[in-house]
């Protein structure tokens, strides 16, 4: 018999048998579980010198939903009045945002070198848009705490999660202009897109924007049990912290992921 006949033959077996005893809720569920996730939030960034050239705070504001998946493996204990669930799953998450910010050329060593000529601080600032999409790629252990309804058919649940960060990049796109300034006779001049992407788990190359390897989150959420076999669930972190190292003190992005998935399940 092939691999994928004798492993619909189990699943039958396993729904049939649950089907018999579906009044009865067992003491242990084990299965896999996979889905998407729904990300939304902002970043502030602080400000910063660069030399003798202050840079002032970036706030990021949201720009739209970014979409990922998660999947794989959980268990649930059920006692008399709750069940604990313990979860090990792999995660993509996708944070888009956009921001503006207005800042000295000299704080831009790209902005600065492109004049022809060196200018003093304070003579000359640009106003850049910047356009973001971070990734983070993680693994999730969840611990969730919840209680049964409607003969065990629907759950609510909340519980720590705990991420260790596994992948985090950023890409941005960055355009603006170059602010006129009469005094000195220059004109405003635009400044054309450029885009760029950054490894946030290397310091060297993140510097003050590094994501930290480890954070966590609360999770809460419902879940419906339509069939014997199959379970329906809807989550929401609120909020997921990554944490960034600066030099002077630390940033967080709020990120508020949701979740959207099935589980499937054997019962014994």
């Amino acid at each position: 018999m092939k691999f994928s006949q004798l492993a619909l033959a189990t699943l039958l077996l396993m729904s049939t048998s649950a089907a018999i005893a579906q009044n009865t809720i067992p003491n242990l569920e084990f299965g896999i579980k996979g889905g998407g996730t729904f990300t939304h939030g902002y970043t502030t960034i602080p400000g910063q010198a660069v030399g003798s050239v202050q840079v002032p705070n970036l706030e990021n504001k949201n720009n739209g939903i970014g979409y990922g998946y998660s999947g794989g493996l959980w268990a649930r204990k059920n006692f008399s009045n709750f069940f604990i669930q313990a979860e090990v799953t792999y995660n993509r998450f996708v944070l888009k945002q956009i921001g503006v910010i207005t800042v000295d050329v000299n704080a831009n060593p790209a902005l600065a070198n492109a004049l022809p000529v060196s200018v003093q601080p304070g003579i000359l600032n640009a106003t850049l848009n910047v356009v973001s999409e971070s990734v983070l790629q993680a693994v999730d252990v969840p611990i969730l705490f919840g209680k049964r309804w409607m003969g065990g058919k629907l759950r609510g649940y909340a519980g720590p999660n705990f991420i260790f960060v596994q992948k985090a990049t950023a890409t941005r796109t960055t355009s603006g202009i170059l602010n006129a300034n009469s005094s000195v006779a220059f004109p405003q001049t635009d400044i054309p897109a450029t885009t760029g992407t950054t490894n946030l788990l290397n310091k060297y190359e993140a510097q003050n924007l590094e994501v930290k390897d480890f954070t966590y989150a609360l999770e809460l959420g419902v879940g419906y049990t339509p069939l014997p076999f199959l379970d329906v669930d809807v989550r929401y972190a609120a909020p997921l912290v990554v944490y960034i190292k600066t030099q002077a003190s630390k940033v967080f992005s709020v990120l508020l992921p949701s979740h959207l998935g099935l589980e499937y399940f054997s019962k014994s």
